[in-house]
């Protein structure tokens, strides 16, 4: 009888010391595998880029903003005619010429300082952002492109390689969002080892259609 005890007491020890030592791998786990910021090493580049970009648009500098564009990837510019968003590809920024026409580029003053963190939604029911301010989430990459051009190829019949063309130049790009009581949305790249503005967003925050 003594000697089952013993094995008893013994059992129990050993399953305790198990699953306590099971707890702690656990525990380890969930704090190595939660997600972090993801930053580019050239954050002082994209944070100049960035800047640079929203001063100039929203002053209308028409030559500062044009010297972010890179001349061969362009600026695509996406708006909403109807009820789905579309895209356009442009060479450069025209303040006196917008895209789409009918949609004049908008100014106001940004006095918010540029944070890398998660970006505001917009409620189109109460009509306001969820947090204001200038952000840009780099623990993210930037699909709207490739959104838009897989519900064409589904709709509209545009090719396969127009597709595979956008999700490639998707690659390193990150969304940029000033939100006030207007807003600016535009998306940087990094081409040839540099930064530059990619996309101009002009439909998000637009709840008319």
């Amino acid at each position: 009888m003594r000697n089952i005890l013993i094995f008893i007491g013994c059992y129990v020890l050993l399953i305790t010391s198990c699953t306590s030592s099971n707890k702690k791998t656990e525990d380890t786990k969930d704090s190595t595998d939660t997600p972090t910021a993801v930053f580019p090493e050239d954050t002082q580049e994209i944070s100049a880029v960035i800047t640079r970009f929203a001063a100039a648009y929203l002053r209308q500098d028409q030559e500062k903003a044009n010297a972010l564009i890179h001349p061969d990837l362009g600026l695509y510019v996406i708006y909403r005619p109807g009820v789905a968003d579309t895209y356009e590809k442009i060479d450069s920024i025209n303040f006196g010429r917008p895209t789409p026409e009918y949609f004049p580029y908008n100014t106001f003053e940004n006095d918010y300082t540029l944070t890398f963190e998660n970006l505001p939604t917009f409620d189109c029911g109460e009509e306001k952002w969820d947090k204001l301010g200038f952000f840009c989430d780099t623990t993210s990459q930037a699909n709207q492109l490739t959104t838009i051009a897989t519900f064409d190829r589904e709709f509209k019949g545009i090719g396969d390689d127009e597709l595979a063309k956008i999700k490639q130049l998707e690659n390193d790009t990150f969304r940029v969002i000033v939100a006030k009581n207007e807003h600016l949305i535009f998306h940087v790249k990094k081409y040839d080892n540099k930064w530059y503005i990619f996309v101009l967003d002009r439909a998000y925050a637009g709840c008319d259609a």
